[in-house]
Order: structure tokens, then C-alpha cells, then sequence
């Protein structure tokens, strides 16, 4: 889809197309990089490696927290400051080469301390390494900001709503914090979906953001157990449709589990948003618990 550019390439001798260079930045471009899942060539073309001083930069890891058994907390600190836009993602390096996407959850304006959730997954290399090996004051490679479900603060009048399962609340957290930084004016409405309550591993920080920002609104969802302080007994974009018939004029962003993405894109747009302003960063994830990565 030509978003997570873990498949850059340079091509020596050959007139690339611009949809082969969708989202890159100016440097890669006159270098001749492009993306190799988005060019189907004509003709032969010789190709040369992406070299690691053009993609990657480093950063210090400057805090771990486990925010539960199963998400991390990492906070980097870049070798200079990053830009980027709320939503977007980094891709991170391992030490052993492992390159694997993670969304940033901070504000934008805090570019030199980056903040990312990670999911621990069981036979997950990189999530396992990142858990159990990676140490405070060791420094990380990453490539990025990229990613296309992004917030610009360009109609600060415009009702927001942000729809996430698991993880996929990080880059919706970092939007709710930009915008409100920006001081939107419009309803901000977010719904963080997960099957049991400990996957709700940031309840206290947004019941806390709510409690103090008037035009935010935050509903924690559970698809499985019981309901708990003020918590809704549903799937997150199920309560989220239910509860917003009428779309028209809205920004939507979805994230997390793909199937849900996919179905809550289509339901946004029927409810009236427009399909240009629905934006989905949908969590492709391997199925680790049948088999183990290779």
C-alpha cells in the first residue's frame, strides 16, 4: 500500500514513476528511491540496496514503562528533533535487523521525546525484544515519520471522531493531544475499544483529559466481561455508529484490528462523512499464536 516503506529501494538507471514515489521525502527522491510494492516496471532495471545512513537515524531510549502485562511504554529520545503529523508512524530497527511499525502517540510539538505503545505478542521477535532486552540509555535505529491517517488543524471547527482497539489508541492519543494543543474548537470524541478491562491500559490519563478539557469526550468500550466504572458493555465502532447516525461534516480516524477498520470506514461513510476526511491506519499483524515468525 506504500505506506510502511520497509521495501525502498534505489533504482541506478531508470525513470521511476511518481506513484512509485508516493509519500517519500525530497532527499530519497533525487536519489532515486522508490517503492518497490508500488512500481510494476516494463523493462529491465538494475536496483541497488537502500543504504541504512540514507533511511535510518538513531535514538536514545530514555524510558521503559509496562503499562500492563502486555503493553509497553517506550520513550525515545532522537538524535534531533522529528517532524511529523499527528497519526503517523515510525518504523522501528532491532538489533538484529528486525524492522517493525509503530505509531507515535505523542504530540507532535514534543518532537524530541517520542512516545510509543507497543504490543507484546507471544512469539513476537521484535515486541519481545523491545520488552525484555532493549535497556534504558541504549540507542535504537528508526526510519519515518510516514503514514496517511493524519490530523491537520486546518477547520478547528470540524467535530472529530476517533475510533481504536487495542494499541491502535496511540496514534488517536497523539491526535487528541495535538488538537487540543492547537485549541480546536469542535467536539473531539474518542471510543478506545478492548475485549477486557486491563486493555484499557490508559483509562485514568484520558478520563483525566476529559474531566478537564471542555470539548473532549472519551468512552472506554468492553467486548467481553462486565462493565465498570462508567465503561459501555460493546464493540467500539458498534457503540460509535450507534451513537453517531449522522456523520456529515465530521472527520472520522479508525485504528487498530482491520477487519473493524475496514468495516467502520464503510459505515462512516454511509452515516455521511466524507470519504476524503475518513482515515484508517489499520493494524496488519501477523498471527503469531499459530505459528512462530521465521
Amino acid at each position: 500500500m506504500g505506506t510502511c516503506q520497509t521495501c525502498l529501494l534505489r533504482a541506478d538507471d531508470f525513470d521511476i514513476p511518481a506513484g512509485a514515489r508516493t509519500g517519500l521525502p525530497k532527499n530519497l527522491i533525487v536519489q532515486n528511491y522508490f517503492l518497490a510494492c508500488l512500481l510494476y516496471p516494463d523493462s529491465d532495471l538494475k536496483l541497488s540496496q537502500a543504504k541504512t545512513s540514507d533511511l535510518f537515524r538513531e535514538a536514545i531510549v530514555i524510558e521503559k514503562n509496562k503499562l500492563t502485562d502486555s503493553v509497553l511504554q517506550l520513550f525515545l529520545e532522537p538524535s534531533e528533533p522529528l517532524d511529523f503529523f499527528a497519526g503517523q508512524f515510525i518504523n522501528l530497527k532491532s538489533a538484529n535487523d528486525l524492522v517493525r511499525s509503530y505509531s507515535l502517540a505523542c504530540n507532535p510539538a514534543d518532537s524530541k521525546r517520542l512516545e510509543l505503545h507497543v504490543k507484546l505478542m507471544r512469539n513476537g521477535q521484535m515486541s519481545n525484544w523491545l520488552f525484555n532486552e532493549l535497556q534504558v540509555g541504549e540507542t535504537v535505529e528508526f526510519q519515518g515519520a510516514t503514514g496517511n491517517s493524519f490530523y491537520n488543524e486546518v477547520n478547528l471547527d470540524q467535530p472529530l471522531l476517533l475510533i481504536g482497539t487495542g494499541t491502535g489508541l496511540a496514534p488517536l492519543l497523539s491526535i487528541v493531544r495535538y488538537a487540543i494543543s492547537q485549541g480546536h474548537r469542535g467536539e473531539i470524541i474518542l471510543y478506545h475499544g478492548t475485549r477486557y478491562s486491563y486493555g484499557l491500559y490508559q483509562n485514568k490519563l484520558l478520563i483525566e483529559m476529559a474531566n478537564t478539557v471542555d470539548n473532549f469526550s472519551y468512552f472506554a468500550c468492553l467486548s467481553g466481561g462486565v462493565e465498570f466504572n462508567g465503561t459501555l458493555l460493546g464493540r467500539a465502532n458498534e457503540l460509535a455508529m450507534q451513537r453517531h447516525k449522522d456523520l456529515t461534516g465530521w472527520q472520522v480516524f479508525v485504528c487498530g484490528e482491520p477487519l473493524m477498520v475496514k468495516d467502520t470506514q464503510q459505515r462512516a461513510y454511509l452515516a455521511g462523512a466524507n470519504l476524503d476526511e475518513i482515515h484508517v491506519d489499520p493494524f496488519n499483524l501477523r498471527d503469531l499464536r499459530r505459528r512462530r515468525r521465521k
